[in-house]
């Protein structure tokens, strides 16, 4: 199922355009009609767009936005000096956010060159003489693309600009939040028609397909009050609904399937960006590859999972996120706790007398003078580490951005939100369909009366840990900001991000979000 996608990226045309730098030149210096001379030429040129996807994982950037600073993730300053990194983990986890925070601007870029390099090949493809019977359907692919980029870059900054035009070179105006939101559900509605009615080999890793598009359309509507300042629970309903029912689509009966090195086979996963350690190399600097069990691992684990990549000891679970869980529940298993082995069974040695031992608790996000120990916290493995896996080599796992359960979960929601915040049993048997498939039965089923809004988040958390979807959530529930452990009870204006210096240096139309 990777090979579409790998075809795609192995020849890149590389395009620094951005919609912050609309004064540049930035057209093709190849005619679109002299490269573009059958629909293969013009399916590589759209391989650019997965290729800037796969940046998606940047942990200087988009990797971070929608995961340091939730409760469900901790980088703390540890013992010999590690992580400190001019104070970046502390001040996402405190939510002291700031415009020169360099993910920031690695958030704003992901989305921006994403948009800008979608722009161009929709001019060129506009240009473009050439055709087959399914340009249409390439053009709306594109512009879903775009729409993705936007939805990110709406979610995280908020009042952003719109730009749709490539040969535009003029700065664009900001843009409302609720105006960008109105664009974006014009933009998928238009183009649904010309989506893939179900998932194939050809289509999969792109955005091609009705669900991805009816993702998209009820992540919108479920946000909308929020974002817009109106409800559209119906919409969300709907759009969910619409994704429940295309053929093709099931909840796993093994949850970490969905996560497996070779996850391309999972029924659930409805849209994912492509990786592949042989096909899929990094860009300069190390981006575009995944590399979660660099992030979470102490260098021991390697003899636990047959790594060769040197692991860094950073990212874990908060202490109250991990206790969440039942020791039923076999998604527990996204976590490594307690003392650790080698693949052989032999204990791992920090020291002579003492052993790596992942414990729940963190001493501290922050203190020279007791600083978190190397084996604070406990460590990610949701997603299957690859035997013999090297430095700067990326996990061969397609990363998940929607799945099924999703759907499930997002239809729930809205029905209760139309309810008053309270359960209906449909929205029970939909949230018990998913909680099912991780105890492996129906012992631990919700009922109208515990099926809370509250339990909803939780349950939430457990079943989409570390996808990127905490943020989010927790802002929707009105979570985002009270306290919690090592952060401080936050304010209203920090449930969007600052945009960065860097583009309000360039574009003197923008002005910065509140509070910043």
């Amino acid at each position: 199922m990777k090979r579409t996608l790998v075809y795609f990226t192995l020849i890149i045309v590389v395009v620094a355009a951005s919609c912050t730098k609309l004064d540049e030149e930035v057209f093709s210096s190849i005619p679109a009609d002299g490269f573009f001379r059958n629909e293969a030429e013009v399916m590589t040129n759209v391989g650019r767009i997965y290729a800037q996807m796969r940046k998606i994982t940047d942990r200087f950037g988009a990797g971070s936005l929608d995961l340091v600073g939730t409760d469900e993730c901790i980088i703390p300053f540890r013992e010999t000096n590690l992580w400190y990194d001019n104070g970046l983990w502390i001040a996402l986890h405190r939510h002291q956010f700031n415009p020169n925070l360099s993910v920031m601007s690695g958030g704003y870029s992901f989305c921006y060159d994403g948009i800008a390099m979608c722009n161009q090949i929709l001019y060129q493809l506009q240009e473009s003489t050439v055709t087959f019977p399914t340009k249409n359907n390439v053009v709306a692919e594109v512009k879903m693309a775009r729409a993705f980029f936007y939805y990110r870059a709406m979610d995280w900054f908020g009042n952003i600009p719109i730009s749709t035009d490539f040969k535009d070179v003029t700065l664009p105006q900001q843009s409302t939040r609720k105006q960008v939101w109105d664009f974006l559900v014009k933009e998928i509605t238009d183009n649904l028609s010309l989506m893939d009615a179900s998932p194939t080999t050809a289509n999969y890793g792109r955005t091609s397909t009705k669900a991805m598009a009816n993702m998209m359309l009820a992540k919108l509507y479920l946000n909308a009050e929020k974002w817009t300042g109106t409800a559209k629970w119906d919409e969300a309903i709907n759009a969910a609904d619409a994704v429940v029912k295309t053929p093709g689509y099931s909840l796993s009966s093994n949850y970490f399937s969905n996560f497996s090195v070779n996850n391309a086979s999972s029924k659930e996963n409805i849209f994912v960006v492509p990786y592949d350690k042989t096909q899929t190399p990094p860009t300069a600097g190390g981006q575009s590859i995944l590399i979660l069990h660099c992030w979470t691992l102490h260098t021991l684990s390697q003899q636990t999972f047959g790594l060769i990549a040197f692991t860094w000891d950073g990212y874990a679970a908060m202490e109250d996120f991990y206790k969440s869980y039942e020791s039923t529940d076999s998604r527990i298993n996204t976590w490594m706790s307690g003392p650790q082995f080698s693949s052989s069974g032999a204990p791992l040695m920090l020291s002579p007398s003492r052993q790596l031992n992942y414990r729940p608790r963190i001493n501290a996000l922050y203190s020279t003078a007791s600083p978190a120990l190397l084996d604070d916290g406990v460590r990610f493995k949701k997603y299957e580490y690859e035997v013999g896996l090297k430095d700067n080599e990326t996990m061969s796992n397609d990363w998940v951005v929607f799945r099924y359960a999703d759907a499930i979960m997002t239809k729930a929601e809205a029905l209760m939100r139309k309810n008053g915040g309270v359960a209906t049993p449909e929205a029970v048997t939909l949230v018990n369909q998913v909680r099912a498939s991780a105890y492996g039965n129906n012992s631990k089923d919700y009922t109208v009366a515990t099926l809370t809004m509250d339990e909803l988040l939780a349950e939430m958390g457990r079943e989409f840990a570390w996808e990127f979807h905490r943020r989010q959530d927790l802002i929707r529930f009105g979570k985002w900001n009270t306290a919690w452990f090592e952060k401080p009870a936050g304010s209203a204006f920090q449930e969007i991000y600052p945009i960065p210096t860097s583009i309000l240096n360039v574009n003197k139309n923008l002005k910065q979000n509140t509070g910043y």
